[in-house]
């Protein structure tokens, strides 16, 4: 019985190994995924990652925005200041200054003016600036690409409050975000009317940050530490810099974003695009008959490159390269 008992269990042994090598086989057939891959891995494309897709080194995570050699001082990003501070309570942010509101107005106005935001209204005498609705998007209403955005697409508007606390001011900001549709019905409604729902308490803590950047930067301007280049660099989208190789624009942005408005400053210009590849930054357009080509590379995370030639890839006239980039640059800022 014993070895009977063995025989069986040897028997047994010898199929598993049998389907174990059967098994062995059948994953190196043709038809398996190993050697399907194999055969055709040099035939295989590498893989596109799009340029702001790439890996983020050390860094590029502490570039602070403008040029790469601009006298940035330390505290031009969020500066510190002994006159004022910034104070939460629950959904509620205001900056409170030892300035009157008879000083701080200007400042305020030249703020929204580098925002770009079109004036509702404005009443001096209560300290009220309103903003009129614009769409997030920054591709112009009558472009080609505004059709490809979602119908409902999102708009922003804001506001401000000043008023007087002792010596000093007080100054509060809301930030509204809402959709096309709401907008369109808060247009209709009375006048002035906001869509409740629309309150966005971290893009309003947002705005006021800007706003002290602004402070911070005006300030290291007026002291001499930061020179008109560098302002621009810092608190403009874009602009325009000449170097012994040429012109250049830089974009304070992502690469996609970037991309996205060229094209749109471009078909606001009324230029013919021919071609454009976000994959390798490259955007072909017609001057009159002449065709020119845009080059978008990204220098950082936050930050592209921008640069024009012809089509052979030639760098244009020093005028016409540093004429055709700045008004690109104005229409993106």
């Amino acid at each position: 019985m014993m070895m009977g008992t063995n025989n069986v269990r040897g028997t047994v042994l010898g199929a598993v190994c049998l389907a174990s090598l059967a098994g062995c086989s059948s994953f190196q057939s043709q038809n398996s995924p190993d050697v399907v891959y194999a055969k055709n891995a040099t035939e295989a494309r590498s893989l596109q990652v799009p340029p702001d897709l790439t890996d983020v080194s050390n860094a590029e995570q502490f570039v602070l925005p403008g040029a790469g050699n601009a006298a940035v001082a330390r505290n031009t990003l969020l500066p510190q200041f002994d006159s004022l501070r910034f104070v939460r309570e629950g959904g509620q942010s205001w900056l409170e200054f030892q300035q009157t509101p008879e000083d701080l107005w200007p400042q305020l106005l030249a703020f929204v003016r580098k925002e770009k935001y079109n004036v509702d209204q404005t009443e001096p005498a209560a300290g009220v600036i309103a903003t009129r609705w614009r769409p997030n998007s920054a591709v112009a209403s009558s472009s080609i690409l505004r059709n490809l955005v979602a119908g409902d697409e999102q708009f922003t508007r804001v506001s401000f409050r000043m008023e007087r606390a002792g010596a000093g001011a007080r100054l509060f900001a809301r930030s509204q975000a809402a959709s096309e549709s709401a907008v369109n019905a808060s247009n209709s409604a009375a006048e002035g009317a906001w869509p409740a729902s629309s309150h966005n308490p971290e893009s309003t803590n947002a705005l006021l940050n800007r706003f002290l950047v602004f402070l911070g930067v005006e300030q290291q301007k007026a002291r001499g530490i930061l020179g008109a280049t560098e302002v621009s660099a810092i608190l403009d989208d874009a602009v325009v810099q000449r170097n012994a190789g040429g012109s250049e624009m830089l974009i304070q942005k992502g690469f996609t974003s970037s991309f996205q408005q060229v094209v749109a400053g471009l078909q606001a210009l009324d230029y013919n695009i021919v071609s454009s590849d976000d994959s390798v930054g490259r955007i072909e357009f017609l001057d009159d008959a002449t065709p020119l080509v845009v080059v978008l590379s990204p220098i950082h995370v936050s930050a592209v490159r921008v640069s024009v030639t012809n089509k052979g890839g030639s760098r244009l006239s020093a005028d016409d390269e540093q004429q055709l980039l700045s008004v690109l640059a104005k229409q993106i800022s």
